[in-house]
């Protein structure tokens, strides 16, 4: 049978139909992606206006964001220098009924160094000696000692029986020190019955001293004629050249009469 080609009752030929059917399919298809479209926009604008946002809040000072000021209410620049504060201080007053307290004047002694000793010395002519401000003793150790000063017997052959110094006895090779500031005016290693001997003058009181450091070592001596030493300085080692029964330092010492006199009690007196 044939169908009709016209008229609400004609029927679709299978081609008709198969158009239909992909018309409905497109039409359906374009208006989810129009609404995909669409928020995928939406989306979009929201981000934009996020970032434009952002940019204005970083970018911007804080101080444009705010309100307009009026015209006699300037707003300060946050581009202008910083003005230190200034403090203000309150007014003092004095109590009129204070006392006003007076510092006496003080009055200072001047005293003049004592003048220097002047010594002639054979080799050296005048010799200026400052007073010395320190004693010390000759030895590190002065507890040990053999013979004092006075009578005695002759320990050998030659010696004396009147001792004119003091033996220490603090082992060979012991350092030996000046007793106090002065000028050595002898160094020789030819001493005689001393043997190595040194000796030193000094200005100890406004006296002159003369100290005399016997029977060190040979090569020992560590000073020259005419040499400013100081309190404690070493002169040589202890030794046994000279006239000597054994390794000791035998010291004298005398003021300007040349009379020798008891070293032991003069620095005990000083040193204790």
């Amino acid at each position: 049978m044939t169908l009709p080609s016209h008229g609400r009752r004609a029927a679709a030929s299978p081609l008709h139909a198969r158009l239909r059917t992909r018309l409905t399919r497109l039409t359906r298809s374009a208006g989810g992606a129009r609404r995909a479209g669409n928020r995928r926009s939406l989306l979009a604008a929201v981000g934009m206006t996020f970032a434009a946002g952002l940019f204005a809040a970083t970018s911007i000072p804080a101080l444009a964001l705010t309100a307009t000021a009026p015209a006699d209410h300037p707003v300060a620049s946050v581009y202008e220098p910083v003005v230190e504060d200034t403090i203000l201080a309150a007014a003092q007053t004095v109590d009129s009924h204070a006392a006003i307290e007076t510092v006496p004047d003080e009055s200072y002694v001047v005293e003049l160094a004592p003048p220097p000793i002047t010594s002639q010395v054979a080799g050296l002519g005048a010799v200026s000696l400052v007073k010395s401000t320190a004693v010390v003793w000759p030895v590190v150790d002065p507890s040990r000692t053999s013979s004092g000063f006075g009578p005695r017997e002759a320990p050998c052959a030659g010696c004396s029986t009147n001792h004119d110094g003091i033996d220490f006895t603090p082992g060979n090779g012991t350092p030996v020190m000046s007793i106090a500031d002065g000028v050595v005016v002898l160094a020789t290693e030819n001493g005689g019955g001393l043997g190595v001997n040194v000796e030193v003058q000094h200005n100890i009181d406004g006296q002159l001293i003369t100290s005399s450091y016997a029977h060190m070592q040979y090569g020992s001596i560590a000073v020259a004629v005419g040499q400013q030493v100081s309190a404690g300085q070493q002169l040589g080692l202890v030794g046994t050249t000279g006239q000597s029964t054994g390794p000791h330092l035998h010291l004298e010492m005398f003021g300007a009469d040349g009379v020798r006199f008891d070293g032991m009690a003069w620095l005990k007196s000083r040193l204790g």
